[in-house]
């Protein structure tokens, strides 16, 4: 059914094969809404009664996506009025109310500000977005004037812990972002159809639904994952490395931001893994702190950060607390800034130690201090005093643990581990807990494994060259990592919570794209008929 637009002056009608509408006042508003409720409309079938394509030429566009995405926000908001009033009301009154009220306290919360110029404008139909929208347009020069100014008379204090909470409220409150992957705005990343993803994710769709160029881009973010330069890449499609680098980053964060709902909604953190992985980027250190779900060893939150001392640690316990999950338990290999992460959470969780991490402190410790340069006799006074040492914790009944501990307390003096007891001692009831349980770990080795297989993808990729590369890259690796088979099990981490993962269009692709694209079920079954292509060739 060929659709047709005809204009007069100021309204719009649309001529379609059998019926024609009204005229219409010719708004964007109004143009939108025809979009929506002529792709909703049904055959007996159950088919759409106009395509994408189709409904595109309404909004003077010949791309479908103009539709889709229409259609996409509606489906998202369900209410038609909310869908319409999506626009962002903002004129030059509102910025001035806005800028007068930042004269007057330039760090109030957008919440505030909303407040105030509703009342001071007597409209109701502000939201915090239009704020958002007007600081956009108020320019910093104006402020910075009165903050110095405050600052020089002491009346503008803030400590860092309200500046972390002010950063979370301005992150948007999608799962994906407040997760921690925070990706740079890609240019072009509108090239990934939302309703085109959401069937590459529904279990039971036929391959033969999802268009070609799709399923290509599926199939070059798992040669980038398993190490595939994009400048081969950018060559194989005879594209520019820069385009590829755009569809895949778009593709992976659309279902980045997917995958991140089925989490959140499946999982409820208990007991977690926490650690972080050091990344050299331009000659500085960065940390990605990763949080893993001890029962489905899922990540629930990952952030990349520049520092891992307290006000780090404090910020992976306010975005926990912002994701809802809170946990009884969190365990770590020892680093002194996760103290803090505890006292954000709250004095009723329980924070556990690593058994292994601690058994390699002692062998490190031991060295240190008893490796004076004597040659076999320290190697021997060393293996004694290991063996002695890490014995303490290499039993399954708590009271055999306290017992040895007590013991070399007694001959500290004379042993020469004085320093070893007194920080075994404040760390011990952190140890505990795990000796001889079923319910609580000794290790964190699930989360160790997960950054072993994030070091593979990091070598093959050669190190990241700045943040923005850094952060797309985690993202690639977060995405592909959920959906890969691993070789221990056969299973990908996310058949745990969705068995029914196995069956999208997504998962066949980037775990068997050889059979899915090509038709290849079989290669061996042709060995036969090469030998003997091969033997006659060679003659008798």
């Amino acid at each position: 059914m060929v659709l047709q637009v005809e204009t007069n002056e100021r309204q719009f009608r649309i001529l379609m094969q059998e019926y024609d509408t009204d005229w219409m006042l010719d708004t964007s508003s109004n143009r939108k809404s025809m979009i929506v409720l002529l792709r909703i409309l049904r055959n007996k079938g159950g088919k759409p009664l106009y395509t994408h394509q189709e409904l595109s030429v309404i909004v003077d566009s010949k791309n479908r996506q103009a539709s889709s995405s229409h259609v996409e926000h509606f489906r998202i908001c369900e209410d038609m009025h909310a869908f319409l009033t999506r626009q962002r009301k903002v004129d030059g009154e509102v910025v001035e109310s806005v800028l007068l009220e930042l004269m007057k306290k330039p760090l109030s919360q957008v919440s505030e500000l909303c407040e105030v110029v509703k009342r001071r404008l007597g409209r109701e139909d502000i939201r915090e977005w239009n704020i958002r929208t007007a600081l956009d347009q108020i320019p910093y020069g104006k402020l910075l004037g009165v903050i110095r100014e405050q600052i020089s008379k002491g009346k503008a204090h803030y400590r860092e812990e309200y500046l972390l909470l002010e950063m979370m409220e301005s992150v948007s409150s999608e799962r994906g972002v407040q997760a921690g992957i925070v990706v740079p705005e890609v240019e072009g990343r509108t090239i990934i159809d939302p309703t085109a993803i959401r069937s590459l994710l529904t279990p039971g769709v036929p391959l033969s639904s999802i268009n070609k160029p799709l399923q290509l881009v599926s199939f070059l973010l798992a040669l980038y994952h398993h190490g595939v330069s994009l400048s081969v890449l950018g060559k194989w499609c005879h594209v520019d490395k820069s385009t590829v680098l755009r569809w895949i980053v778009g593709l992976g964060l659309e279902i980045w931001s997917i995958v991140c709902g089925w989490i959140g909604n499946q999982v409820k953190a208990t007991m977690v893994y926490i650690d972080e992985k050091w990344l050299k980027i331009k000659g500085k250190w960065y940390y990605w702190f990763v949080v893993l779900d001890s029962r489905t060893g899922l990540p629930i939150l990952t952030s990349l950060l520049d520092s891992r001392g307290e006000w780090a640690c404090r910020w992976i316990g306010y975005q926990l607390k912002r994701l809802g999950q809170i946990p009884r338990v969190f365990i770590t290999d020892g680093m002194a800034g996760y103290e803090y992460l505890r006292e954000v959470l709250g004095e009723c969780v329980k924070h556990l130690l690593c058994h292994f991490h601690h058994q390699e402190a002692t062998s490190r410790w031991v060295k240190k201090q008893f490796d004076r340069g004597k040659g076999e006799k320290d190697k021997e006074l060393i293996k004694e005093r290991k063996k002695e040492l890490k014995n303490v914790l290499q039993t399954n009944d708590k009271r055999t643990v306290r017992r040895r501990f007590e013991r070399l307390k007694e001959e500290a003096e004379e042993l020469g581990i004085q320093g070893w007891i007194e920080r075994t001692q404040k760390i011990l009831p952190k140890l505990l807990p795990a000796i001889g349980s079923k319910k609580f770990p000794k290790t964190n080795n699930a989360i160790e494994r997960f950054f072993r297989d994030f070091n593979q993808f990091h070598k093959k990729r050669c190190g990241f060259f700045s943040v923005g590369s850094a952060k797309r890259g985690l993202l690639c690796f977060l995405v592909m990592y959920l959906f890969l088979q691993q070789p221990s099990t056969g299973k990908a981490p996310l058949e745990i919570i969705m068995p029914q993962v196995k069956d999208m269009p997504f998962y066949r692709l980037v775990n068997d794209p050889l059979s899915c694209l090509l038709g290849l079920q079989n290669v061996k079954k042709y060995k036969k008929m090469a030998g003997n292509e091969i033997t006659q060739s060679l003659g008798p």
